[in-house]
């Protein structure tokens, strides 16, 4: 059986999780990692069977024996790595958000096309079994025209702690904002977000928003660093009304609840979920599509660089609107 060889840069939380995903598909290969703290890449290497951990960059991209590179290198350090893997001619996966600046992610779209290889952003709820079936629905015209998307997606006060690093949109919402481009089909017109803070001065601690569409739809979402540590990992839903219909998504009421001694737990079952020593779920279908594609040389159709460049234009032009207090025509 044919494999994509496969480099990754970055082994922190969510490179480990592209790891423990790969290993559970068949026609892809890890063969080297690299990070910007060589003790963790070994870590990772040893524990998920890598053969090879690269001094930085560079040495990874110019391995011959890499078809492929994950970018997974936190928020605002995507642009390094990805012009340096298709440079090298490889194929780039890199997560969400694409890059923190506008002129990041199209230049990386550019670079992909200037050099013949696939670049596909990590927007892994288009793979998602309900996302995508409400997607399928919409294209085979049974729900009609999309007139309305709601979007909630909260997370924890210690989830915040660690991603501040990046603004709340582009860390969270940048999934909603990506579905309703999705589902809509259309561009966004104008916005308007507003933020508050638990704490005066510090980064936002909520993000309110409205995305008025050029068709005429209208987005509404808001995302949190507020759910206390022990509550629910994962408060998510999505709402999309129809000229003939509706979808209704809910992932904080998965149909899974574990009791023991220490409480109740909802465990994700839908992004990444372990299971028989793998990460499944969405972000699982995601990389095997990549892969997939790869092997075949077919351009990813799911989601593209412009979609993820689209999304993060959006995503910013509601941070200004935020920090502006004004809406923004885009």
């Amino acid at each position: 059986m044919r494999k994509l060889r496969i480099g990754l840069i970055g082994c922190g939380a969510f490179g480990e999780s592209y790891l423990a995903a790969l290993g559970g598909i068949p026609t892809a290969e890890v063969v080297a990692v690299a990070d910007v703290l060589p003790e963790r890449a070994r870590r990772l290497a040893e524990r998920y069977h890598v053969p090879h951990v690269t001094s930085g960059i560079a040495e990874l991209v110019a391995r011959s024996d890499i078809d492929a590179v994950g970018v997974v290198t936190t928020e605002n350090q995507h642009l390094e790595p990805v012009l340096a893997a298709l440079q090298g001619g490889k194929h780039v996966i890199v997560e969400k958000p694409m890059a923190t600046r506008l002129e990041d992610a199209q230049r990386m779209a550019r670079a992909a096309i200037d050099h013949d290889r696939f670049l596909m952003p990590g927007h892994l709820l288009r793979f998602e079994p309900r996302c995508a079936m409400v997607k399928q629905q919409l294209l085979e015209g049974r729900l009609g025209r999309v007139l309305f998307v709601a979007a909630r997606r909260n997370r924890s006060k210690g989830q915040g702690r660690t991603y501040k690093r990046t603004p709340l949109v582009l860390e969270t919402a940048i999934h909603d904002i990506d579905l309703m481009l999705w589902f809509t089909g259309q561009k966004v017109k104008s916005v308007r977000g507003w933020t508050v803070s638990a704490t005066l001065g510090e980064e936002a601690d909520l993000f309110c928003a409205v995305l008025n569409f050029a068709g005429g739809a209208i987005g509404m979402l808001h995302t949190s660093w507020l759910l206390p540590d022990h509550a629910a990992r994962l408060d998510d839903q999505l709402q999309v009304l129809t000229t003939d219909g509706g979808a209704n998504i809910d992932v904080l009421n998965s149909g899974l609840s574990l009791w023991s001694n220490s409480g109740v737990e909802s465990p994700d079952v839908t992004y990444e979920p372990r299971v028989n020593g793998y990460a499944q779920g969405a972000l699982r279908e995601q990389l095997a599509y990549f892969t997939q594609c790869c092997l075949e040389g077919r351009k990813p159709a799911i989601v593209s660089a412009d979609d993820g460049v689209e999304a993060v234009k959006v995503s910013l032009a509601l941070i200004q609107s935020a920090q502006e207090n004004r809406p923004i025509e885009l």
